[in-house]
């Protein structure tokens, strides 16, 4: 049973019907989930499937408290490319799961043994079945879903390889509030009151890697997977929405660029070490971004990404000129660092 994503090129979430589905309709369901993971993880999809009834399910986890269950599947589905939805049964879940994914831009792709699904739940602007004249795949068995699944999996997939999300820059919010909350000695509370939020939201925004680290250190790692999000995941895991910043600064009583941070931190009027102190730490975390991207397609060890790591990264951001260097570490960059760490052929 896998805890977290295996290594492979993609992650894809499959959000399912679990608290309310019946036991014989789980285990159809578990068999055709089977069957989905076998295949994507294989070329050419090359796609590593989670899924969280097995590791979130009260089945499974009945100890984990219902706020740890929302913080680790929401985890996950930051750290997925795609979400691919078994709508077989009304979930309240689902929905919860499709919203999260709908407010971080990443595609969904639905499929149902029902006639009719929820018109709200398919009507997502990230819906990628929207050609198909019900919004979704209808199915029955495995062997008529793959007919229409993979070539849109593979579809979706090509989309993702145009993207370059990899060279956004990230804006440390929950830093940013932290700090403003305590320059100004409000609690959590405090500033809830005030913002007419609720004090746990505060407590989410505010998190780093180190709270979500001492968050779930009460659960083995083997059975929940490890907890390690780069700046831009924490940032998409936080994810505030616009009223909710809005809200925010109100209460801090400050713009929205003090609390967010803005273009203008890297341009010249700001002074010339400031602006490429922002371009230095935005490429590092960038590269860093986009070497985790590429030790998921390979099978290396730990001690083997620490000096990928100081290869592509740190030994980059110490050479003369790193504005020079791309934000994307390439296929072949990757591979000419490993063959050096390994001082072998690599095929």
């Amino acid at each position: 049973m896998a805890s977290a994503y295996e290594p492979a090129r993609y992650r894809a979430y499959l959000s399912e019907p679990i608290t309310r589905c019946p036991q014989r309709e789980k285990g159809r369901i578990q068999t055709l989930v089977q069957k989905i993971r076998s295949t994507l993880i294989a070329p050419p999809f090359e796609t590593s499937v989670y899924v969280p009834s097995l590791v979130t399910s009260p089945e499974k986890r009945s100890d984990m408290t219902a706020e740890h269950v929302y913080l680790l599947d929401r985890i996950r589905i930051v750290e997925a490319d795609f979400l691919l939805v078994v709508a077989d049964r009304t979930s309240f879940g689902i929905g919860g799961e499709v919203e999260l994914a709908t407010s971080l831009g990443k595609p969904v792709i639905f499929f149902s043994r029902e006639s009719q699904l929820s018109r709200f739940l398919i009507g997502t602007p990230v819906n990628a079945t929207r050609q198909n004249t019900r919004y979704f795949i209808s199915y029955r068995e495995w062997r008529d879903l793959k007919q229409e699944l993979l070539p849109l999996v593979a579809a979706v997939i090509e989309q993702l390889n145009r993207s370059e999300v990899s060279s956004i820059p990230h804006w440390e919010l929950g830093a940013r509030l932290r700090q403003l909350r305590e320059e100004r000695k409000l609690s959590e509370e405090a500033l809830a009151t005030r913002a007419g939020l609720v004090p746990d939201q505060i407590r989410m925004w505010e998190m780093q890697q180190s709270d979500l680290k001492a968050v779930f250190e009460r659960y083995r790692p083997d059975e929940i997977g490890d907890i390690s999000l780069n700046f831009r995941q924490l940032e998409q895991m936080i994810n505030p929405g616009l009223d909710a910043i809005h809200r925010l600064c109100f209460a801090l009583e400050v713009s929205v660029a003090a609390l967010v941070g803005e273009q203008a931190d890297q341009v010249p009027e700001q002074g010339p070490a400031k602006m490429f102190g922002a371009f230095h730490s935005q490429l590092r975390d960038a590269r860093q971004e986009s070497l985790q991207s590429r030790a998921r397609m390979y099978d290396i060890t730990f001690r083997e990404y620490e000096h990928l790591s100081r290869i592509l990264v740190d030994e980059v951001m110490e050479s003369s000129y790193p504005s020079r260097q791309s934000h994307h570490i390439t296929e072949s960059e990757f591979v000419e660092a490993l063959r050096s760490i390994r001082h072998t052929s690599f095929v």
